[in-house]
């Protein structure tokens, strides 16, 4: 028998054997909690697997034909909003729609437009792509934190939502190069990713007026959008685990195994960036006239383990938390003036 054909038929044989070992993995340790992403032109990307249920157009929703003729709120913002995190439980979108529910506003409905990893820009493109066809009366922005860590320093983004060309983007979507069938490249990728270090990001920071000048931009357009159907638009600034809440040994823990390297000094800035976005905030809400609900400061008296990363929650008390706090600053309450006007209105 030929050498050649020798080497060839047990490279096959070996191959086969560690895909085979591969998908044996997969079935052991199923990802079945990850989020994968395709790439959608214009709102950048979508989510096209989660560990929840997802709709045609890769939202953590029913099929957007079911929201038409109801009292709609709408919900904008990152993984945070869309329910990333360990046993989080209801999300704020499920728990608002509840509270609502309660205080006897039974065609009211909730919807969930966030998408993992979106920043304002991408908010806008789904507001006017998906949202504002249904004609919602109330749009809810819960973000800040990626637009604001996203770029570098803490990030590794060169500028404000940054614009990426199509096929830059269809690269970074995990790792689509036409090999991806491949369960032994699926799992080799999956150890790598648990055995990097994370390494401080390269390159000059973005400054953060430049951050800041974006992001309100975006959010003014979201606005201007809504209110010019009729609806009601507020901010809601979403909180993170370097601002001001205690870290519990838990959490410190984990913030030095995920930036072994540089998490003190990485922490320092992402304290003082977010905390003048914060002052930055409430400033452009005094001065334009939009609603903000700060929820920057929900955890500030929680000693107890509330965040699995810098923004992700553990376990349900977190969004418990955010849900009671907006009706305590009377976001509820906001709400069913405009319940009452749009039911009479019928």
């Amino acid at each position: 028998m030929p050498r050649g054909f020798l080497i060839a038929f047990n490279t096959i044989i070996a191959f086969a054997l560690v895909e085979g070992a591969a998908r044996l993995a997969e079935w052991v340790h199923p990802q079945g909690d990850s989020l994968r992403f395709a790439y959608s032109p214009y709102r950048m990307l979508k989510m096209s697997q989660a560990p929840f249920a997802l709709n045609r157009d890769g939202f953590r929703a029913g099929e957007l034909e079911i929201y038409r003729d109801s009292f709609l709120v709408e919900f904008l913002g990152g993984s945070v909003c869309v329910g990333i995190g360990e046993n989080v439980g209801e999300t704020l979108p499920e728990r608002l729609q509840d509270a609502l529910r309660a205080a006897g506003m039974v065609r009211a409905r909730v919807l969930n437009l966030c998408q993992g990893g979106a920043t304002s820009a991408q908010e806008l493109a789904i507001l006017t792509e998906y949202g504002l066809p249904l004609h919602p009366q109330a749009v809810l922005s819960f973000d800040g934190a990626n637009d604001v860590f996203h770029p570098r320093p803490i990030g590794d983004d060169d500028a404000p939502n940054l614009p990426y060309e199509n096929v830059q983007l269809e690269a970074r979507a995990n790792g689509q190069d036409g090999w991806s069938h491949l369960a032994a490249l699926r799992v080799g990728a999956r150890i790598v990713e648990h055995l990097r270090v994370p390494s401080p990001s390269a390159g000059a920071p973005v400054p953060l007026a430049e951050i800041l000048e974006s992001y309100f931009y975006h959010l003014g357009l979201a606005r201007t959008l809504v209110e010019a159907q009729g609806g009601f638009y507020a901010v809601l600034l979403q909180p993170t685990l370097h601002l001001d809440k205690p870290w519990s040994s838990d959490e410190t823990a984990m913030w030095k195994r995920r930036r072994p390297t540089d998490a003190e000094s990485l922490s320092r800035v992402a304290h003082e960036r977010y905390s003048t976005t914060r002052e930055a905030a409430i400033r452009w809400s005094e001065s334009t006239g939009t609603e903000l609900y700060d929820l920057t400061d929900a955890f500030d008296a929680a000693q107890e383990s509330i965040y699995s990363d810098s923004v992700h929650f553990r376990g349900s008390r977190a969004y418990e938390v955010l849900g009671l706090e907006l009706e305590h600053k009377g976001l509820t309450g906001r709400l069913q003036a405009r319940y009452r006007e749009w039911e009479a209105g019928l």
